[in-house]
């Protein structure tokens, strides 16, 4: 059976399975797959999840921290700040931001499945912030959850 033609619940749980075996694997073999080396990196590039599996994807490299702290731009109806999202043109940054984004809680691969290239994980994080689909624990709002309903029964895509 092809994994397109999973019910959807299913193939995220093979991908979060799938995921999860490979970022063990990484952690037990180390970087270059001959010991077990301390990682010199930290979970930030993103890996399809959905709102309701875990998983992330390993970093490509070393993670670094943010210059800018994060900065509330807008308050949100349960009182929580926004964040301001610092646009990134490149994977380093993206990653860096991403990585920052999701120390404050907001950006959370686990519980909202985004793109695997950082770029474009930060350009969908920021549009679906921007639209108020982005809860402040990183999960879809009511607004996002009708969004993602409309766009998997053949409405707008996200």
């Amino acid at each position: 059976m092809r994994l397109s033609t999973l019910p959807v619940t299913i193939r995220t749980a093979a991908v979060a399975a799938t995921a999860g075996i490979g970022l063990l694997a990484t952690a037990a073999c180390g970087p270059t797959g001959s010991s077990a080396a301390p990682a010199a990196g930290t979970p930030s590039q993103v890996s399809p999840t959905s709102a309701s599996s875990p998983s992330t994807a390993p970093s490509a490299g070393p993670a670094k921290p943010s210059a800018a702290p994060a900065k509330p731009s807008q308050s949100t109806p349960s009182g929580a700040k926004r964040p301001t999202v610092h646009p990134a043109g490149d994977a380093e940054g993206a990653m860096r931001e991403l990585s920052r984004l999701q120390k404050t809680g907001w950006f959370n691969p686990n519980r909202i499945e985004y793109s695997d290239d950082a770029v474009t994980a930060l350009k969908q994080f920021t549009r679906w912030l921007n639209k108020g689909f982005v809860a402040p624990n990183g999960a879809w709002t009511a607004a996002g959850e009708a969004a993602v309903d409309r766009a998997n029964n053949g409405g707008p895509a996200l």
